[in-house]
């Protein structure tokens, strides 16, 4: 029944003058699976999907891009779309009397007004206006903004943010512990709370950190572990143990990185699979998401002065990213092996890759790390930097440009950590522009805005993370 993701989809539906029904899913959500099991094996709902639809199913790991589009937020997510590639409407898990209630409903609406929905349709995707960078008109300061939300948001009973359901948010962690490690007693008491109590997050018996908890106190754990969500909390843990000397955040990451060793790494080959659930094992290697945990396993190295851990990150690294890198066109998406590199171009793969090479040249001084790490960051400056919008697009592709809100606060403060390296001004002032441009956007992102603040305070403030030293290398980019 399904399609893959290709211009053809849309000829088809725009020939057909049928809607288009995106099943967004992943390889290790028991919802996903649950819901192929039930909803779509039912046969009135299966053959009012090929009557009705053209319908396309979507790896959210393996095309981040277009779930970044799409997303609801949860997966499985279930999207309608007009035949240009606009949404109609979306939701996330259906069972089988609502989804043929859902199918019919927007099947008929697109029988009787097909030209009058993807009209309106298409005049809410022209207003998504990708901003310029323009220096913020507000006096507002977003640190002290942000300090305000956080202090607001606290819950100072069960730790974290928020109501239910509970989430991690590393990057408000990230701007905590780093306004406490410099005195501030208040931050220091939010992210003591917070990072003992989301404790709970941790599977005690399994290893492992959930997702979420749709608890306020950090029970009822949602399904599924992944590599990306622990390595960001693993980063947050490690920031904690070095900047607040905590010795119960010390203890939790030592628990990770065995966690890790065991159960997510391949300790022959290298690498770091995607996720875990209690049906599958994702045992996929994503380019970005091993760049993440590589790094995080350097820090926790440092930490330890476990040479072990560095040279298996090390090795990690060379396992995924040799086989995803092309001179001159970047990283991959996939690690390569067998020739699964799948979609190129992103700037999530090239970011995260350039981040953990600059910390494995900042742990081993070896000069290669820098030197392509300069490479991948010229590779995206070069297909993907939006001079309109002062930032990066998401991919390659300039069709429908998406300017990511938190992946453009990583790439600043990894441009800049580059121009420590090389001299190179240029970086610099490139990590000022993206600055520059999300200094409205942020304040409409509630606690979302964790990530502004945190490349303000390296690029700006000059506040690396922790055990971060970089020195100028004798090269200069070509």
């Amino acid at each position: 029944m399904w399609r893959e993701w290709s211009a053809d989809v849309f000829a088809l539906a725009q020939a057909a003058r049928k809607p288009v029904l995106l099943s967004l899913v992943t390889a290790w959500s028991d919802e996903c699976a649950v819901m192929d099991r039930t909803t779509y094996l039912q046969p009135d709902v299966s053959s009012l999907i090929e009557a009705r639809f053209v319908p396309v199913r979507v790896d959210a790991d393996r095309r981040p891009d277009i779930s970044d589009r799409y997303t609801l937020g949860a997966w499985p997510t279930t999207v309608f779309l007009t035949s240009d590639g606009d949404t109609l409407s979306g939701t996330t898990y259906l069972d089988a009397p609502r989804m043929i209630a859902t199918l019919n409903e927007v099947a008929d609406a697109y029988r009787d007004r097909a030209d009058e929905i993807r009209s309106r349709a298409a005049a809410v995707r022209a207003q998504r206006v990708v901003r310029s960078g323009r220096q913020s008109r507000s006096s507002i300061d977003p640190i002290a903004h942000v300090r305000s939300l956080l202090l607001e948001r606290f819950d100072p009973i069960n730790g974290g943010f928020g109501t239910a359901p509970r989430l991690p948010h590393p990057f408000a962690l990230l701007f905590a512990v780093s306004l406490a490690g410099d005195g501030d007693e208040e931050m220091a008491e939010v992210a003591a709370v917070t990072l003992q109590r989301m404790r709970a997050l941790w599977d005690a018996k399994n290893g492992g950190f959930h997702r979420y908890a749709e608890a306020a106190d950090w029970t009822r754990p949602g399904s599924g572990k992944t590599l990306e969500d622990n390595a960001a909390l693993l980063h947050v843990y490690v920031e904690a143990s070095l900047r607040l000397r905590d010795a119960d955040c010390l203890e939790q990451v030592a628990a990770a990185v065995r966690w890790v060793r065991h159960v997510m790494a391949d300790e022959h080959q290298g690498g770091f699979f995607n996720a875990v659930s209690p049906h599958v094992v994702d045992r996929t290697m994503y380019v970005d998401r091993n760049a993440m945990m590589a790094g995080a396993f350097i820090r926790a190295a440092a930490l330890f002065d476990d040479v072990w851990l560095r040279d298996f990150a090390l090795k990690s690294l060379e396992a995924v990213i040799v086989p995803a890198y092309t001179p001159g066109n970047g990283v991959a998406h996939v690690n390569g092996v067998n020739g699964a590199a799948g979609v190129r171009g992103l700037l999530t793969d090239q970011i995260h890759v350039a981040s953990a090479l600059i910390w494995a040249h900042a742990a081993t001084g070896q000069l290669p790390y820098s030197m392509l790490a300069a490479e991948v960051l010229q590779f995206a400056i070069r297909t993907m930097w939006d001079e309109t919008a002062g930032a990066f697009r998401d991919r390659v592709d300039p069709a429908d440009p998406l300017i990511p809100f938190e992946l453009n606060c990583h790439a600043a403060c990894v441009l800049d950590r580059l121009g420590v390296l090389t001299g190179d001004t240029t970086l610099h002032d490139r990590a000022r522009v993206i600055l520059q441009s999300l200094s409205d956007d942020y304040r409409e992102r509630d606690l979302f805005a964790a990530p502004y603040v945190v490349a303000l305070r390296e690029v700006l403030d000059r506040q690396p993370p922790a055990g971060l030293e970089l020195r100028p290398v004798d090269w200069q980019i070509g």
